[in-house]
């Protein structure tokens, strides 16, 4: 298999993995809101009802899910789906016998950052550079 195809076949799978991954949370949050009020940090309901903040974040997920799986703006989602979920996995840590999957999930979209950010003409590769001291060679 051609370096490209595989790379290709990676992609889609991480993609799709995380695409499943925010899919079912976003959707299983919507509909069963009782079932996941418990994962929203208490620090939030200060500044927003924790039942308005999880219909928000339910339709972010979805959305990053959508994007995820038709191949848009990989990088910049897979960075956005890190952030997430370092951030779930943070303000959850006391949960983290149930939440230990989420530390996979996390690395799937490192992985991704790691792969897409690789693409010829990819903008962020500049900031890559710089970030890790690695100069990259352009694919052919």
């Amino acid at each position: 298999m051609k370096e490209q195809n595989k790379n290709i076949l990676i992609s889609f799978l991480l993609r799709s993995g995380l695409a499943i991954a925010f899919f079912y949370a976003g959707i299983s949050s919507f509909l069963n809101p009782t079932n996941w009020i418990g994962f929203v940090p208490n620090f939030l309901g200060v500044i927003i009802s924790k039942e308005i903040f999880l219909m928000v974040f339910s339709i972010f997920e979805i959305l990053l899910g959508i994007g995820l799986l038709f191949d848009y703006k990989t990088f910049t989602l897979s960075i956005l789906s890190s952030i997430t979920l370092f951030l779930i996995l943070f303000g959850n840590i006391m949960n983290l016998e149930i939440l230990f999957r989420d530390i996979a999930i996390l690395f799937m979209a490192l992985a991704l950052i790691a792969l897409s950010y690789k693409k010829k003409g990819n903008k962020n590769r500049k900031f890559l550079t710089n970030l890790t001291g690695n100069q990259i060679k352009e694919e052919k």
